[in-house]
């Protein structure tokens, strides 16, 4: 007798893999990209996603953690460009690659992405690129944000970095077409805090990556509890937020052998 087949429920949503992430910081110079980056960087290591890290330009502005995992240079090239495909096809297990793109390399972004068939050949490799951008209250901000929005559209995520450090007011971004476009395809934004100059200029110059700061005799115990509750607001509004989580790769499913080591660590 013929087994019957069951027909398909056409109504059940498809069930899709999360995609891993390739987050790139962009956007126009000295608006807390970097800054950003290492932020990040610090929630990742927290976290204990697998990941690779990189620069790109004349300066590694991730130096500073080099002492705890790799940092690599990613030019803007054909020979860039396949070492970070071979990279994340070798290292099979990485969640999410960070990337800190200088300032103002649009253009240069946009040469880059055509010449290696960007878009297609992360997506053979399960990522997807989520852009990390900051405003600020001027607006060539918005408007490097426009350029990045016109070319790449729904072949990308977008987080805004609302940058306090700035003033709390935001012209040219808030109630505009961009934002309304970012929220509409299921982008995000979050607030990166003012730390007061003094504790900001401070860790800096220490040159450790922002925990290990923490810890330097070098800052006294006023800048530290600046400097922890600046980098706590920061990772609770991820921590909080489903969507920010997802685009940032910080909702990954943990495989059986990961879970158990957190386990085993927690305890």
């Amino acid at each position: 007798m013929q087994q019957q087949v069951k027909p398909l429920n056409q109504n059940a949503p498809a069930i899709l893999p999360i995609p891993k992430r390739l987050v790139m910081t962009t956007g126009d110079a000295r608006v807390g990209k970097s800054t950003t980056a290492r932020l990040l960087l610090e929630l990742y290591l927290e976290s204990r996603l697998k990941l690779r890290a990189y620069y790109t330009g004349n300066r590694n502005k991730l130096y500073a953690y080099e002492v705890l995992l790799p940092v690599g240079e990613l030019p803007l090239t054909r020979g860039g460009a396949d070492q970070l495909l071979i990279d994340l096809e070798y290292f099979s297990d990485v969640i999410v690659a960070l990337s800190d793109l200088p300032g103002q390399n649009f253009k240069q972004f946009k040469q880059f992405a055509e010449e290696v068939l960007l878009w297609d050949a992360i997506a053979s490799l399960g990522y997807r690129i989520t852009f990390v951008h900051p405003v600020s209250y001027r607006r060539d901000c918005v408007e490097y944000l426009q350029e990045l929005l016109n070319y790449c559209g729904n072949r990308a995520d977008y987080v805004v970095i609302k940058n306090l450090h700035f003033g709390d007011e935001y012209p040219y971004y808030d109630g505009s077409d961009i934002q309304k476009y970012i929220q509409d395809r299921g982008g995000d934004e979050l607030y990166l805090g003012a730390l007061w100059r003094g504790a900001y200029e401070l860790v800096e110059s220490i040159n450790l990556p922002y925990s290990q700061a923490l810890q330097n005799p070098e800052i006294d115990l006023m800048n530290r509890s600046r400097i922890f509750n600046w980098m706590e607001e920061f990772s609770q509004q991820i921590k909080n937020n489903k969507i920010l989580s997802e685009l940032l790769a910080f909702s990954q499913p943990v495989s059986s052998v990961n879970l158990q080591q957190k386990l085993d660590f927690d305890f």
